[in-house]
């Protein structure tokens, strides 16, 4: 009897303790999905899933009115980068496009294209004293025409 009192107890103090522990703080997040069209330049067909981690690279940082992406894996022999930027001031939550003064600047291996085509929309941004903190947001980047293949993707942060 004094066994099983014993157990019932231990267990009353287990769950208590957990109960009352500290939530643990969210894990950093730093994420870059794509698909590009057959044609996309200067991704051409490829798609792809890149979380920062010890095989793959997603670094996120800001500039005056430009946001870059910039990921790679392979040991940098396989990259992209994309420039994020507003026709004025920081980025804010909100969609933007080319007819607006805002572009993409994609690079991946070598090529990149400067586009005329491109919107985005910032779902979530939140910044902090040491600069970005969280950044939610979705793109659509196409080189050279309106009607020119396109890159799509969406890309998250959480430091």
């Amino acid at each position: 009897m004094k066994f099983s009192h014993a157990f019932a107890t231990l267990a009353v103090t287990a769950g208590l303790a957990t109960a009352f522990a500290p939530a643990a703080a969210a894990e950093p997040v730093a994420s870059l999905d794509f698909t590009a069209e057959q044609g996309a330049h200067p991704v051409d067909g490829r798609s792809g899933h890149w979380t920062a981690s010890p095989e793959n690279e997603v670094r996120f940082w800001e500039s005056g009115t430009t946001l870059r992406v910039a990921a790679e894996t392979d040991h940098g022999f396989d990259y992209i980068a994309l420039d994020f930027t507003a026709p004025s001031g920081n980025l804010q939550a909100g969609t933007y496009d080319h007819v607006g003064g805002a572009h993409i600047l994609a690079v991946s291996n070598g090529l990149g294209c400067v586009d005329d085509y491109s919107t985005f929309t910032i779902d979530h941004i939140e910044r902090g004293a040491e600069g970005l903190v969280a950044l939610d947001a979705t793109f659509e980047q196409r080189c050279g025409s309106p009607t020119s293949p396109a890159l799509r993707g969406e890309v998250h942060y959480r430091r």
